[in-house]
């Protein structure tokens, strides 16, 4: 397989010795009532459920097995990623088990409410999905946009690329897509369906940059085997938010908004994502962190 290929069968963020045995992937929906609520119900089963869309570096189903550090091994499946750590490290906290959930992020409101999963990490918050499921106050990282640039660009600003012979690539309809047309409306901004476009028209040299999250484009340039990682300033950061059904009981959002902010500030998310990297052969040095006082 060459890197094109690889870097469309393996999908990236757009917009972690021993392997603890987990529940089943699969979950029957338990529909909870008005009346119940999240915390009770994990209390009474013993089990905590996420739901886990496959995209790296959050969610990812290792087809190796390995035991490297940062394996959740479930239903013979072994798991890896920021959202497969968090989740495993608060099941852990509560002294639960831990069911890992295979959905997609199409899918991440709906199965919050009819009760497919508990949790599901890393979903942005945003006022129109605010409208339906609940975000705890605290993220659990931040990453912030970048470029995925040539390895001789020099783009200190958003104002150096607004210029008609600057090409662009952004997802089409995406927050990035809104940012960069208000940012750099002279540029030639190129629109894709999804970050494999984005990466591959980079590589043929059809445009200039990708405009990405800087945890996608660390990871793409790692296995392009070029380009490099700009943030122009201003720096706009996305909080990696955590989102959880809407329910009169606040114990599970209250409970999980304290351990997003334990793990943040005492660098365990950072840890998290280090931990992913290094699986993927990465120097955590030479990537953009997630926490970003340390950026």
């Amino acid at each position: 397989m060459n890197r094109r290929e690889l870097l469309t069968a393996m999908p990236l963020a757009f917009a972690a010795a021993s392997l603890p045995l987990i529940a089943t992937a699969e979950s029957t929906p338990q529909p909870l009532n008005p009346g119940d609520n999240t915390w009770d119900r994990i209390q009474k089963t013993k089990i905590l459920r996420i739901g886990a869309p496959v995209m790296e570096p959050w969610y990812f189903k290792d087809s190796s097995g390995s035991d490297l550090p940062g394996a959740v091994v479930s239903n013979g499946v072994t798991w890896r990623g920021v959202g497969i750590s968090f989740a495993k490290a608060v099941a852990d906290a509560m002294n639960v088990q831990l069911e890992i959930v295979e959905t997609t992020w199409a899918n991440a409101v709906a199965g919050l409410q009819t009760g497919q999963f508990d949790t599901f990490v890393l979903l942005d918050a945003t006022p129109a999905r605010a409208l339906s499921v609940n975000f705890i106050p605290t993220p659990l990282l931040w990453y912030p946009l970048a470029l995925l640039a040539k390895d001789d660009a020099k783009i200190e600003n958003w104002q150096q690329i607004n210029d008609p012979s600057f090409t662009i690539g952004v997802g089409l309809g995406t927050t990035w897509d809104e940012f960069i047309t208000k940012e750099a409306p002279k540029a030639n901004i190129s629109r894709f369906q999804s970050s494999a476009e984005i990466f591959a028209a980079f590589q043929a040299g059809r445009i200039n940059a990708g405009l990405i999250s800087a945890v996608a484009a660390d990871l793409a340039r790692a296995r392009i085997g070029s380009g490099k990682t700009l943030v122009p300033a201003p720096k706009v950061y996305i909080p990696g938010g955590i989102a959880v059904r809407q329910e009169n009981d606040s114990r599970w959002l209250n409970y999980l908004n304290t351990c997003a902010g334990y793990f943040y500030y005492t660098g365990k998310s950072q840890q998290f994502y280090e931990t992913f990297l290094k699986f993927r052969g990465i120097d955590p040095k030479s990537v953009i962190p997630v926490q970003r006082e340390s950026a």
